[in-house]
C-alpha cells in the first residue's frame, strides 16, 4: 500500500511541472489579453427648440454623439432632471418634456461621466384668455383680449379667428388689441405666444353671398350661400323681407329655408347671436298684387253705435274716438267704420299671402292708444251700403278677425301722413275666408268692418284717437287703399 501511494505523488508532481513549463512558454510567445475600454467622442449640444415655453412642453435638443439608448442620456433643466422621451439612433436629437419644478437656465445633457451644458431654456407660463370685449363682430371691428402671459412684443403674439391670422395693434402682458381680419371664420379665437396656445369661442358676423332661386312662392325651398352661418339650424334666424322663415338644414356655408306664407318682395336676412347679414339682392315673390282705392264716397261709411244711424258722406273717419258729424246729431257718438272695395280681381282658388288697408292721416291731435278689431263681411260679394239704420252692423261677419293697435301719434306733414303708422295689420286671413266662399268670383266686392274695442270702446271724447281721410275726388291719393297679394 505504501509503494502505490508514492507512485501517485510522483505522477501529480510531474504533471504540475509540465503545465507550468507550458504556461511560461505561452506567456513568452502570445500578446497581452487584458480588456481596455474604447474611447468615446464627447457629445455636443447645438440647439434647443423651443427655447422658451411652459412646464410640460415638448422640447427637442439637437447636437451630435448623443446615445441612441434614451436611458443613457440624462437631461436637466437648470438642474431639474427631465425624462427623455425619445433618442434618435443617429445620436443627433433628444426629445424631452419640461419637468415640474424647472426654472429658467441652461439645459445639460450627461452621458456616462461627461456632462455638457447647452443653451438657456426660459420657462414662461402659457397665455390665458380671461375676457373678450365682444364675443362676436364684423371684419374690421376691434377686439380687446384680456388675460395673462401675453408678450409686450407685438410679433410674439399670434391671434387668429377661425385660423385666419389677425393684426395685433397693441400688446401688453395682460392685454392685446386686435382687428378682425377679412375672411375671419366663426369658431376658435386663438392666442399663440412662444408656441403655446389658449382659445375662446368667437362668432363672426354671417355673410350672404347668394341665394337660389331668386323668385318663388311661399312653400318653395331656397338655398342661401355664404359664410359664418351656424351648423345648428335653429341658431340661424332667417327672414324674407321681415317675414320669419323656417331653416330646414344648415352648415357653416349653406342654409336651406322655406319661403314663409307672408313673404313679400325684399331682401333676405340671416341673424346669429345678434349679428345680422342682409342680402344685396331681393327675393321676388312670384305673385300678383292689387292696389284698390275706395271708388265712391258712399263706400267708406260710419255707423253710430248710439242709434245705428248711417253716415255715407263723411269726409273723414274717426278711429277710436267720438264723432259729432252725424246728422241729425242724435247719432253723435262712437262710430263703427265700414270700407267697401269693388272690382277685386282675385281668381277662385288663389292663396292670399299679404293684405292691408293704407290710410292717410287727417289730424294729428289724437294721442291715446287705439284698438280696432277688423272683420270682413262673410259673403261672396258685398253689396253697396244704404242709409238704413244698422246697415253695417247687421251684415254677417267673417270668423277671421285681426286686432289693429295704434300707439304711434300720427302726423299730417307731407311724407309723414301716409306711412306704415297709418297702415293696418295683415288682413290675409280675412280676405282668404271671403274668396273661399263658394259665391266668390273675380271682380266681386269686399267689405270690412272696423270696430272700436278694448279701451277704445269707451273713448273720453273727440280728437283723442286717430282721424283718417275718407274718399276724396279732389285728392285721390288720400283715399283709403286696399292692397292684396296672392298666388295661384
Amino acid at each position: 500500500m505504501k509503494k502505490i501511494h508514492l507512485n501517485y505523488k510522483i505522477t501529480v508532481i510531474a504533471s504540475l511541472t509540465l503545465i507550468g513549463l507550458i504556461s511560461i512558454l505561452s506567456c513568452e510567445d502570445e500578446p497581452d489579453f487584458r480588456i481596455i475600454p474604447e474611447e468615446r467622442s464627447t457629445h455636443i449640444v447645438t440647439a434647443i427648440s423651443p427655447d422658451l415655453s411652459d412646464i410640460g412642453t415638448t422640447v427637442v435638443i439637437t447636437g451630435v454623439n448623443f446615445s441612441g439608448v434614451r436611458g443613457n442620456n440624462r437631461v436637466s433643466f437648470n438642474g431639474t432632471p427631465a425624462i427623455v422621451d425619445e433618442a434618435s439612433q443617429d445620436g443627433t436629437a433628444l426629445t424631452v418634456t419640461v419637468p415640474e419644478g424647472a426654472t429658467t437656465g441652461a439645459i445639460s445633457v450627461a452621458i456616462g461621466q461627461t456632462t455638457i451644458q447647452g443653451p438657456n431654456f426660459n420657462v414662461v407660463g402659457a397665455p390665458v384668455i380671461t375676457d373678450l370685449s365682444v364675443t362676436g363682430g364684423f371684419p374690421g371691428d376691434t377686439v380687446v383680449i384680456t388675460g395673462d402671459n401675453f408678450s409686450s412684443n407685438l410679433p410674439d403674439n399670434i391671434v387668429a379667428f377661425g385660423g385666419i391670422v389677425a393684426e395685433v395693434t397693441a400688446a401688453t402682458i395682460t392685454e392685446l388689441i386686435v382687428t378682425i381680419p377679412d375672411g375671419a371664420l366663426s369658431g376658435d379665437l386663438t392666442v399663440t405666444v412662444f408656441g403655446q396656445v389658449d382659445d375662446n369661442d368667437f362668432t363672426i358676423a354671417p355673410v350672404i353671398t347668394s341665394f337660389d332661386p331668386s323668385i318663388g312662392v311661399p312653400g318653395d325651398m331656397v338655398t342661401i350661400t355664404g359664410t359664418n352661418f351656424s351648423a345648428i339650424a335653429s341658431q340661424n334666424a332667417v327672414t324674407f323681407n321681415g317675414a320669419e322663415a323656417e331653416v330646414t338644414s344648415a352648415s357653416t356655408t349653406q342654409l336651406t329655408v322655406e319661403v314663409p306664407a307672408n313673404a313679400t318682395d325684399g331682401p333676405l336676412t340671416v341673424e346669429i347671436e345678434g349679428l345680422l347679414a342682409t342680402s344685396v339682392d331681393e327675393f321676388m315673390i312670384d305673385a300678383t298684387t292689387l292696389l284698390i282705392p275706395i271708388a265712391v264716397e258712399e263706400d267708406d261709411v260710419e255707423e253710430s253705435t248710439v242709434n245705428g244711424q248711417m253716415n255715407l258722406t263723411s269726409g273723414d273717419l274717426e278711429l277710436g274716438e267720438l264723432d259729432t258729424g252725424f246728422s241729425p246729431d242724435d247719432g253723435d257718438g262712437l262710430p263703427t267704420i265700414g270700407l267697401r272695395f269693388i272690382n277685386v280681381d282675385i281668381p277662385q282658388g288663389a292663396t292670399v299671402i299679404g293684405s292691408n288697408i293704407q290710410f292717410t292721416a287727417d289730424s294729428s291731435n289724437g294721442t291715446e292708444p287705439v284698438e280696432l278689431t277688423i272683420y270682413g263681411e262673410a259673403v261672396g260679394n258685398a253689396l253697396p251700403y244704404t242709409d238704413t239704420a244698422f246697415n253695417l252692423s247687421t251684415r254677417t261677419q267673417t270668423t277671421a278677425s285681426v286686432v289693429w293697435t295704434i300707439t304711434e301719434e300720427w302726423s299730417t306733414s307731407s311724407g309723414e301722413d301716409k306711412t306704415e303708422a297709418q297702415r293696418t295689420v295683415d288682413l290675409s286671413s280675412i280676405v282668404q275666408e271671403i274668396i273661399d266662399n263658394p259665391d266668390w268670383i273675380p271682380g266681386n266686392s269686399i267689405n270690412f268692418f272696423m270696430i272700436a274695442t278694448g279701451a277704445s270702446a269707451t273713448p273720453s271724447g273727440t280728437s283723442v284717437g286717430r282721424e283718417a281721410e275718407g274718399f276724396s275726388d279732389t285728392n285721390p291719393n288720400d283715399t283709403p287703399e286696399f292692397t292684396v297679394t296672392f298666388i295661384q
